[in-house]
């Protein structure tokens, strides 16, 4: 028996963990195929199983069959050799979550801080993006993660994606568009090899001044408006970044323009020593602390931007699921299900099976055409756990800091956010979109006065 054998009948006998009758679910290998078979019952959690293993028998191909082993089965489907291997990983991915205990607290009431903290987030932002100048601003995002990291200095692009802590894939995309904005030059002119090296344009340096500018101002309009609460949320974060082990963007970001996960996934595990390192993609840059920088004058969407990366990082951390997409999308998921039209106004998804929350199969849906809005959305296994997970968990994390950065700072940092909030005519959803920055056509990287 091979590896990938021995991972789909173990996968077979567990998935997904809803019906007491699963274990009639089966792999039927003949001389030059393989069958796999499947036993579901009427309950409505084995309708979404059934539509799961539909969906991923159609994107692999499989073709429906009679199981040749005589014994009874809901569905069953012919498949190749690596037919079967990919069927395995859409299942696999599908149950990818594993519940774990968490604690029975809930947050009572309060909103999440992680919530907080994009609300404060996405407030410095919208005053920073307020009336742009005739001569313009960069994008609050592009001046944290491209002109703030250049500066004065000649890079590549794999210095460019350490110091900003990007992939390469992030890097590639943002500087190729800055070049195109005539925010930075190459030398070679034009060139993108390993070898080029990037700095500012004289319309760069005006943009990273401009933006250094504006930042000042607006977080001196806020000290003035705020006033105590300012100086205490400014002090907590202070006191928070000052412990972090890791560097992080300037600005909270996905790692690619398609891809909103801030590190990548988990293809490197995690690592706890000497250093609290998270799982991630081979493109993450890992870059520790230096304790001898002086941060005194970090900006205060930069401080915003690195706690909120690392409480995301601290909970996925514990392996129920994606902050952002479930702060986003699947904590309003029933089990039966949404139409697909109120789906939509949540989350982007297309009904044709690429988008991303099908293709990661968090979610199926009723068979039907893209355009029917009447069709229901359901949360597969991993959607369901990291949902019911997530009120718990968020509380864990915020009492797991109160440990490590002490209670005082956790206090003032709660405090000072709820007092901050409820001035604002929030409309953050809860999570700050991680990839749209990168992608000029969808938001330029600078902003004029509509009245140039």
């Amino acid at each position: 028996m091979t590896v990938w054998q021995d991972r789909l009948r173990s996968i077979l006998r567990n998935y997904p963990a809803t019906a007491k009758n699963r274990r009639r679910s089966r792999l039927i290998e003949t001389d030059n195929h393989y069958e796999i078979a499947f036993s579901f019952n009427k309950s409505r959690l084995d309708r979404v199983d059934k539509l799961l293993v539909a969906f991923a028998a159609d994107r692999v191909n499989a073709k429906r069959c009679e199981p040749s082993d005589g014994r009874p089965a809901t569905d069953c489907y012919r498949c190749n050799e690596e037919q079967a291997i990919r069927m395995l990983r859409y299942l696999s991915y599908a149950t990818i979550v594993e519940p774990r205990e968490v604690s029975s607290g809930t947050l009572e009431g309060r909103t999440p801080l992680h919530v907080l903290l994009t609300s404060a987030l996405s407030q410095f932002t919208k005053d920073y993006e307020a009336a742009p100048s005739a001569k313009g601003r960069p994008r609050l995002a592009v001046w944290s993660n491209v002109l703030q990291v250049l500066a004065n200095h000649k890079l590549t692009l794999k210095e460019i994606g350490q110091s900003a802590i990007t992939a390469n894939r992030t890097t590639k995309v943002v500087v190729k568009a800055s070049m195109a904005a005539g925010l930075i030059n190459a030398d070679p002119p034009e060139s993108m090899l390993v070898r080029t090296r990037f700095e500012l344009s004289k319309l760069g340096k005006l943009m990273r001044n401009a933006g250094k500018r504006r930042v000042t101002t607006v977080t001196t309009k806020w000290a003035g408006q705020y006033g105590t609460h300012f100086e205490r949320l400014l002090s907590s974060l202070q006191a928070i970044d000052s412990k972090l082990e890791l560097e992080y963007p300037n600005h909270i970001t996905g790692y690619g323009p398609a891809d909103e996960s801030l590190t990548g996934g988990s293809i490197l595990p995690a690592e706890t020593k000497p250093t609290r390192i998270p799982g991630r993609g081979m493109e993450w840059p890992v870059v520790p602390r230096d304790s001898d920088r002086d941060r005194s004058d970090v900006p205060l969407s930069t401080l915003l931007s690195h706690v909120l990366t690392q409480f995301a990082l601290d909970y996925e951390g514990e392996g129920q699921g994606r902050l952002g997409l479930t702060t986003l999308f699947h904590q309003y998921l029933p089990d039966d299900g949404m139409s697909l039209s109120e789906a939509r106004r949540l989350t982007p998804i297309n009904g044709k099976g690429t988008s991303l929350h099908e293709r990661h199969v968090y979610i199926v849906l009723d068979p039907g055409k893209p355009s029917d809005g009447s069709r229901l959305v359901y949360p597969t296994q991993k959607s369901r756990i990291a949902r019911d997970a997530y009120p718990h968990l968020a509380m864990e994390i915020e009492q797991q800091w109160a440990e490590r950065y002490g209670r005082r700072t956790m206090s003032n940092l709660r405090k000072s956010l709820e007092a901050l909030v409820v001035q604002w005519d929030d409309d953050s959803k809860g999570y700050p979109d991680t990839t749209s920055w990168m992608s000029p056509w969808f938001q330029p990287y600078l902003i004029v006065s509509e009245t140039q």
